[in-house]
């Protein structure tokens, strides 16, 4: 007799009791079966309303996350689902969202305007973003600075890195100009300048190369994949912008006496003020100015003086940047005051006529030094920020409420809500494309709208590209925005191009047949179109794969 059975026929019990049942007990296929389906539950609920697992499939947002088909490094992340049901979007996050032009398709991008309450109005302009206030029907612009968590994935090294994807071993008189060129050398990662008895030195980037402080898009990946990428985009000669945003870091080590020093970042436009904003060191006291380039001049703004100490034969890490129309500067890893430079900003005039930097259309980045003895430099990097270029959006872009204006990191190769565009065309009953119009003249007719990214019939798409034409079928291809696949049957007319989408009615060969869909800007996602928030990078990552890829995405 059991325990249990003995406690029911105890006196205590104050009657007899009934002798329990035994359950039922499931046998080991059962066990396993229930088991089985209650963790694929939880896995489906995990994904549906936690957390999911994407695969990066385009470049849009290198080099933050790749997508690059020259080095075949497709990321892999995971996606917090969660926050964006307890919080907003904020600007800066990387974002998830179902694209307004087609929605079963998801896309990720940095989330930089927020429509909100009462939605935004916002302006790309030399490289930064703003945020943009009328008064008295006038803009007054608002720069909108990078958090540093975010400011510290965005920076993009331009040296010594372009200097070894060319496979250089020096960096004098290559990418580096040196005055007076018999006062420097170099010995692997330092510089050695001799000052002699009290002379001036200099030593300006230039990289005639690589075209200058340019938007390069192979700038800010790792070595191997940015040979991949200067290989296959070096003979592209897409204009470029100079990037005004340069940070510079060094480790110097007087041997000598230093009597001044400065990094200073030189911004030379056409037809506009040459600007020098500057890092100034002297006597052991430092500060930040704006100064009126080239001549030496008052500054037209300066900081407080701030103590510095560079001494003889001690190594000091210094670093410099002008970032988001502001100077910052680092003194062992110690952040000095800052200066808030907006009134001297460089929104205009940054587009070159071509690929490269000119000599009065550049940014010369270079340090100033004189002193007695020699001076060590060790280390010395230089990187330029992430350049966003307006491509074809309008000057202001407003961004209505509950909206969110989103775009790639990559800007030179990303299409996003400064491109999005949508076709309408009309659909008759059997499949004929004709314009919007007349379908709604035709009973059973009806008015469908999808993603403009069309390409050459010669071309070969890619899985985004819309409408796809065969001139031969006589038919075209087209997604709408809710993810059919329609197959439309209309001419092609021999004036159809990259972005020039001409149909013929059917029969029609004299050309005056060809029409235009209308076309409408779709630059805007709408809060119930957001998914959740990038959280991890998770694929490929060391031993398996030469890029580690694995960390927190910011």
């Amino acid at each position: 007799m059991t325990d249990a059975s003995h406690a029911q026929d105890s006196p205590a019990a104050g009657k007899p009791g009934k002798p329990k049942k035994k359950g039922h007990r499931m046998g080991p296929v059962r066990d396993n079966l229930e088991g089985f389906g209650a963790a694929i539950l939880a896995a489906v609920l995990l994904k549906w309303f936690c957390i999911e697992a994407y695969q990066i499939p385009t470049s849009s947002m290198q080099p933050t996350m790749m997508g690059c088909t020259e080095a075949g490094v497709y990321d892999r992340l995971l996606v917090d689902k969660i926050r964006y049901v307890l919080f907003e979007p904020q600007r800066w996050d990387i974002t998830v969202f179902h694209y307004p032009l087609q929605k079963n398709q998801n896309y990720v991008k940095r989330c930089v305007g927020t429509g909100g309450e009462h939605g935004e109005r916002l302006s790309i302009a030399g490289g930064n973003l703003y945020l943009v206030e009328m008064v008295d029907n006038k803009p007054v612009y608002h720069v909108l600075r990078k958090p540093e968590y975010v400011q510290r994935g965005l920076w993009k090294e331009i040296y010594p890195m372009r200097r070894l994807l060319r496979n250089e071993t020096a960096g004098l008189g290559g990418s580096w100009a040196q005055s007076p060129r018999s006062a420097w050398s170099e010995d692997g990662d330092t510089f050695t300048v001799d000052l002699g008895d009290g002379r001036a030195a200099r030593l300006t980037y230039r990289d005639e190369e690589d075209g200058g402080v340019v938007d390069r898009v192979w700038d800010g990946y790792s070595l191997a994949v940015g040979r991949k990428m200067r290989e296959a985009h070096l003979s592209e000669g897409r204009k470029q912008e100079i990037v005004p945003d340069v940070k510079f870091a060094a480790a110097l080590t007087p041997g000598g006496r230093l009597d001044d020093f400065a990094f200073e970042i030189e911004v030379l436009r056409p037809n506009l003020d040459r600007r020098a904003y500057a890092f100034e060191w002297s006597a052991g006291r430092a500060r930040l100015t704006v100064r009126q380039a080239p001549a030496p001049a008052p500054p037209l703004l300066a900081s407080e003086p701030f103590d510095c100490a560079l001494e003889p034969g001690v190594t000091t890490d210094l670093a410099f940047a002008r970032l988001d129309d502001e100077l910052v500067c680092w003194c062992n890893g110690k952040e000095l005051p800052r200066l808030d430079v907006a009134a001297f900003h460089t929104r205009e005039g940054c587009t070159l006529a071509g690929p490269k930097a000119t000599a009065n259309h550049c940014v010369n980045a270079q340090l100033l030094l004189k002193g007695k003895g020699k001076l060590a430099l060790r280390d010395l990097r230089l990187w330029r920020d992430q350049h966003y270029t307006r491509s074809t959006a309008p000057e202001f872009i407003d961004v209505p409420p509950h909206h969110y204006f989103m775009m790639g990191d990559n800007t030179l190769q990303s299409v996003d809500g400064r491109d999005w565009t949508a076709i309408k065309v009309g659909v008759l009953p059997d499949g004929t494309m004709v314009p919007p119009e007349e379908a709604l003249k035709v009973p059973g007719g009806r008015v469908v709208r999808g993603n403009k990214r069309p390409v050459a019939p010669s071309q070969e798409p890619d899985r985004d590209e819309t409408p796809v034409v065969f001139p031969s079928r006589q038919q075209v291809a087209m997604i709408d925005e809710f993810g059919e696949i329609l197959a439309l049957r209309t001419g092609v007319s021999p004036a159809y191009g990259n972005d020039n989408v001409l149909f013929q009615r059917l029969g029609s060969s004299d050309g005056l047949g060809d029409w235009k869909p209308p076309e409408e800007k779709v630059s805007f996602v709408p809060r119930e179109h957001i998914c959740g928030r990038a959280l991890l990078g998770f694929w490929p990552f060391w031993p398996f794969s030469t890029e580690n890829r694995l960390g927190v995405i910011r």
